[in-house]
């Protein structure tokens, strides 16, 4: 057994048990904390990091994190205790950071540049760079982002004095941020377009026991894609023709079937598109969601989806908003962005496989909520967050029960 979930109530204490049985056999490993993004989910590895730092647990001696989880990590190795707590609950909810209805009007993408602003040495809310540096005198602290032009997945060294750029480079979701991220002579994306959990990255630098921090719940292996998924792909394909003419591919008839059996094959490769199953408390967010209230629907520009409730949420990636996503893009940009929802989805369901069936000579734990977080990746309620920052405490406190002093004897940074 190389893989261990762990959640609260979902928790198995004869697996927890079995597994530390086997993690005790061996002394001195090399330790990775690996932390997936998720925007403001990330508030419940918030909770995970503080239940860590009030506990002074961190037999880590590799870090690496994606997106908002490199954030989070900033936090972490920082030692700054509800530093992320607040910087996602005060910063990423104001509406200067992001605006549904300023962004739908193309008058305003998300502000990054402002959220770091707010945590740089002159900030209202400082980021100790000096305490980060210190406690990686003898460890290794890296952010994932992806190369724009080859969507590749590259880890950069947090805590240098471009860490602001890399932050940015790790955190510039695509669309939402529209603003060029130029870092030694390449241009970049977010992290999680190519590894949205870096646990490969880990393993292959030589960790022997990964312990990851998810922001949605552990997925299990899945058999063949469902009827909704195939139902998904029919409606994209019913309106292919528009979006070949967006694409400025509008050429001949021959060239418009190959063009449609090309993008036939990759919306088969995109099997996380579901739809909303029944009972929400079953729900596995694993594509950024937003919702858009009644006074907001209406911005210039942008046709409103078709309205179902009160509660409606909209998917930014949902069958029926597909081609408005892309026409916030404009025509010039709408294929980059088919080849990264592409890269996502191809690489995020090759992780989950590796992470539930690790190689041999790897152990993974993976911490994640025992269900889908009311929170969401941007414009969530402020009494959602606190709900998941305390499940994500709670459970960092239970994780430190069972495996605290098993891993502080094990790791090789105190020999």
């Amino acid at each position: 057994m190389n893989h261990l979930p762990f959640s609260l109530s979902d928790t198995d204490l004869q697996l927890v048990n079995s597994f530390s049985t086997r993690l005790d056999s061996v002394r001195h490993r090399k330790i990775a904390l690996v932390v997936q993004g998720g925007g403001q989910r990330g508030i419940f590895t918030a909770g995970v990091f503080d239940a860590f730092l009030e506990a002074g647990f961190d037999p880590f001696e590799l870090y690496i994190g994606t997106s908002a989880g490199a954030l989070n990590l900033s936090s972490f190795i920082s030692r700054q205790h509800k530093f992320g707590y607040h910087f996602i609950v005060d910063y990423t909810t104001d509406n200067e950071f992001f605006n549904l209805y300023k962004y739908l009007s193309k008058q305003k993408p998300m502000n990054l540049d402002w959220a770091l602003e707010r945590v740089a040495e002159d900030g209202p809310t400082r980021l100790d760079i000096d305490t980060a540096r210190q406690v990686l005198r003898h460890r290794t602290a890296l952010a994932c982002a992806t190369r724009k032009d080859t969507l590749e997945d590259i880890y950069l060294p947090m805590f240098q004095d471009d860490w602001q750029e890399v932050l940015r480079a790790s955190c510039a979701i695509p669309v939402l941020y529209n603003l060029p991220v130029s870092l030694r002579e390449l241009e970049w994306v977010d992290g999680g377009v190519s590894a949205a959990v870096p646990v490969k990255e880990a393993w292959h630098r030589g960790a022997d026991l990964v312990v990851v921090v998810r922001t949605e719940p552990i997925q299990r292996l899945k058999g063949e894609e469902s009827g909704s998924f195939n139902d998904w792909r029919e409606k994209i394909e019913t309106v292919l023709p528009d979006y070949i003419d967006k694409l400025s591919l509008n050429q001949s008839l021959d060239r418009v079937k190959a063009i449609r059996t090309d993008l036939t094959q990759r919306f088969d490769q995109w099997k996380l598109w579901q739809d909303k199953p029944e009972n929400p408390e079953q729900q596995v967010r694993s594509e950024p969601e937003v919702v858009i209230p009644p006074t907001e629907v209406e911005a210039e520009g942008a046709q409103a989806p078709e309205p179902a409730g009160k509660n409606s949420q909209w998917r930014l990636l949902s069958a029926e908003n597909i081609e408005r996503f892309l026409a916030i893009t404009g025509k010039g940009k709408s294929a980059e962005i088919i080849e990264m929802l592409n890269r996502y989805y191809r690489t995020y369901d090759d992780l989950n496989h590796f992470l539930l069936e690790p190689p041999d000579g790897l152990k993974v734990i993976q911490i994640a909520p025992e269900r889908a977080l009311r929170s969401r990746a941007l414009l969530s309620d402020k009494d959602d967050l606190e709900v998941d920052y305390r499940e994500g405490k709670l459970v960092g406190r239970q994780f430190l029960v069972h495996f605290a002093e098993l891993l502080n004897a094990q790791t090789t940074l105190f020999r």
